[in-house]
């Protein structure tokens, strides 16, 4: 049983005309009285619907204003209870190294960790569906994508994938999200991560299952897939850390084509944004 001395809780509003969503609002935000240990509450629950990218990442900001560090479990993130001491040893030991900027609690890619013997690896990939960081990075997070010509104009995005079709995708969904035509906060986190050329973290073994994908509510994994919805496992201690920070292209590589697109979907968007513009 893990038993924090501080929890913060955000909560966003319901949506303007959708149905039930302020009962189920009011049915979450009463889950904060079943806290039945010590410890202190911090809340931000609000009014209004601030959505993914304006109230998650106006929730982490909060949080980091008050905090040094701290772990991050979104709605729906079931984590293994190996996971918070993972993340809690990793806090301190990289918490003056600059360069780390995101500990992972997912790792997707359970068919390539056979060969692995530390417990971690370092990658760009900043999964986020349980994760920690500090301060001191989440200040160079822009969700605006600052910066983001230059970027691409140095090619900057090599340093992430070196296959040019996923150069193209990615400095795509940064566009897209930088002109707001999506809700996203991650991918600002993700470029943010990239251009300040850091890197994340990501264990050898899933420490946090996604139990909510599914078409019933969920906002973005409503499509089941094998690879997003492996069960959480227990990492086992004391961690094996790796001889120095060195990201491995060719897993980054895989872990792109496993968690954006596989490659033949990769072709076929290709292919069609071609033929569009």
């Amino acid at each position: 049983m893990v038993r924090p001395s501080k929890v913060y809780v955000h909560c966003d509003g319901p949506r303007v005309g959708v149905a039930g969503e302020s009962e189920q609002v009011a049915a979450v935000r009463a889950l904060l009285t079943e806290i039945d240990w010590d410890c202190a509450v911090e809340t931000l629950l609000r009014d209004q619907n601030e959505g993914l990218r304006g109230g998650v990442s106006g929730a982490l900001r909060w949080f980091f204003e008050q905090e040094e560090m701290g772990i991050v479990l979104e709605d729906d993130c079931l984590p293994d209870v190996s996971f918070f001491r993972f993340c809690d040893e990793l806090l301190e030991l990289y918490q003056n190294d600059a360069r780390v900027m995101h500990i992972s609690g997912s790792n997707l890619a359970k068919k390539r960790m056979g060969t692995y013997v530390e417990s971690y690896f370092f990658s760009s990939f900043s999964f986020v569906w349980g994760w920690a960081s500090w301060r001191r990075a989440w200040e160079k997070m822009t969700l605006e994508l600052d910066g983001l010509q230059a970027f691409e104009r140095e090619n900057r995005i090599q340093n992430c994938v070196r296959d040019h079709r996923s150069q193209v995708y990615l400095l795509d969904k940064f566009h897209v999200t930088q002109q707001k035509r999506n809700n996203s906060w991650a991918y600002a986190w993700f470029y943010s991560i990239l251009r300040t050329g850091g890197v994340c973290i990501v264990p050898v073994k899933n420490l946090v299952q996604n139990t909510g994908i599914g078409e019933s509510g969920a906002t973005h994994t409503r499509k089941k897939n094998d690879a997003a919805a492996i069960v959480a496992e227990e990492i086992k201690f004391p961690l094996i850390h790796p001889n120095q920070i060195h990201i491995l292209p060719e897993m980054d590589q895989y872990l792109f084509y496993l968690t954006q697109k596989s490659r033949p979907r990769l072709l076929l968007w290709y292919f069609l944004k071609r033929v569009t513009g």
